[in-house]
């Protein structure tokens, strides 16, 4: 009988021995045995169920919570925190009865022990300080898209990882995708030749941003305006901000490339394994402001060469603006068309995507999560054939439960904080620090190697001053 099988011979721990006593015992087996890093989880000690705790329940972490719903096979919801009082009917709406709070700090401290996985959806600002406190505390973490709030966080985050060594996911769902794993392929095989420059363009903002004022209005009775605040400087509530609109400020948010660059971009970072940056440069920008991101941007990164791979330019354009459509683009007869009265219709780039231009083709990708990639013109698509080479996911949250109970390697997760999640979340805000500064123009040189911003006025906004008590 091996490991697995003594455990699971009963549901419960020996007579005479705690529950938490037995699984610090059956971890400490199961590393000797398995080799760490192995982690025995809830499945392990035949209880089904990952315990699950949750900071915030709104919005995005509708996507999470029906995992603890009672007829899910995956997860039990042990407790949940959101500073609204309000968003605890989503959980209550879905039969999950659980404890609720309003400060997730006050429900680690009751309900850790009880606890094997996390899952933080909160505002950009808050989620590096509940994230690193439960991987210090040795739980698997999903963490919303872009991972952090400033590239500090994200490094610390990523450095964390590796030394405890739990399963980690960031929610830019799209690494699971076939498309992009067929970008990834494509431009590994050497299809459009050496890549020099790839621009991506995205829709968003779809939120205010531009130059902002604040509205104050009174605090709502549900609200925990605190705690909502976290680690930011201390402001007096503003009418409608921490639903949606705190994206577009600098304090809470990190603009367009913070909420989509971990989506569209995610295909360029894996495909072409970038590290860090020589330099950013923001080439234009529409309305600006002193507190909030701007309307439109469009700012770039320059690679270094990195063994066999050339240096390369990459392009960010957000708020609607895009590059020009290439000729192989807009002259393909496969994408010809004609309107009602039978006048040629020239095709137009889609809101969002990106292009690969190569010394020998150019790859369109459309859309944001590495949907529909095609060599272009589609005579050249039709013409190219390659196997799949990467191994398939199994589906991005299906990733992260594997490894949280331990069926898989804790580094497992395609977009684990430490491999790559942060490294990917640390250059796109090297991108939003072009835009918090502002100005055509401007460049923020980088120690590539180094891995370090040399540049006085973007360094100074590497990190923050945390509030007490939401230090990391």
């Amino acid at each position: 009988m091996n490991l697995e099988d003594n455990i699971k011979a009963g549901d419960h721990a020996p007579r005479g021995i705690s529950r938490r006593q037995f699984i610090q015992t059956a971890s400490a087996t199961a590393a000797g045995v398995f080799g760490a890093p192995y982690f025995i989880r809830a499945e392990d000690l035949g209880v089904q169920k990952l315990r699950i705790a949750y900071v915030a329940v709104g919005g995005q972490a509708g996507a999470h919570t029906g995992y603890c719903k009672p007829e899910s096979k995956i997860g039990h919801c042990v407790a949940y925190a959101d500073v609204d009082r309000n968003q605890w009917n989503n959980m209550k709406h879905m039969g999950i009865d659980a404890p609720s709070y309003t400060d997730w700090r006050k429900m680690f401290d009751n309900h850790m022990k009880e606890i094997d996985a996390v899952f933080v959806t909160t505002p950009d600002h808050s989620h590096a300080t509940p994230t690193i406190r439960a991987i210090k505390e040795g739980k698997a973490v999903y963490t919303e898209k872009p991972l952090t709030w400033c590239i500090s966080e994200a490094r610390a985050i990523a450095e964390a990882t590796a030394e405890h060594k739990v399963a980690t996911q960031m929610g830019n769902m799209g690494h699971a995708n076939e498309g992009n794993r067929r970008v990834v392929e494509w431009i590994r095989d050497g299809a459009i030749g050496d890549v020099q420059e790839v621009h991506t363009f995205t829709n968003r903002p779809v939120w205010p941003q531009g130059n902002l004022t604040r509205v104050l209005k009174p605090t709502p009775p549900n609200l925990d305006w605190d705690n909502w605040i976290g680690p930011a400087p201390y402001r007096d509530y503003q009418d409608g901000l921490h639903q949606f609109a705190w994206r577009g400020w600098f304090d809470f948010g990190c603009g367009a490339v913070g909420d989509m660059g971990c989506h569209t971009w995610d295909c360029v970072f894996w495909s072409m394994n970038p590290d860090y940056p020589s330099s950013t440069e923001q080439v234009k920008i529409i309305t600006p402001g002193k507190e909030s991101f701007p309307a439109k941007s469009h700012f770039k990164w320059t690679f270094p060469a990195k063994g066999n791979r050339p240096g390369f330019e990459a392009h960010w354009y957000s708020g609607g603006l895009k590059p020009d459509a290439p000729e192989e683009f807009l002259n393909d007869p496969a994408r010809q068309r004609k309107d009602a009265n039978g006048n040629p219709v020239k095709p137009k780039l889609p809101d969002s995507g990106s292009i690969f231009i190569g010394t020998k083709g150019k790859l369109l990708v459309e859309g944001d999560y590495g949907d529909s990639p095609r060599l272009i013109p589609e005579s050249a698509m039709q013409a190219y054939m390659l196997p799949p080479k990467l191994a398939r996911s199994i589906g991005h949250h299906e990733e992260f439960f594997a490894a949280a109970k331990g069926e898989k390697p804790w580094d497992y997760p395609g977009s684990n904080f430490a491999k790559y999640a942060g490294p990917l979340t640390e250059v796109m805000l090297l991108g939003s620090l072009n835009e918090r500064i502002g100005q055509v123009g401007f460049k923020i040189e980088c120690d590539a190697v180094g891995r370090t911003i040399t540049t006085p006025e973007a360094a100074a906004l590497v990190t923050r001053v945390r509030r007490p008590g939401f230090e990391l």
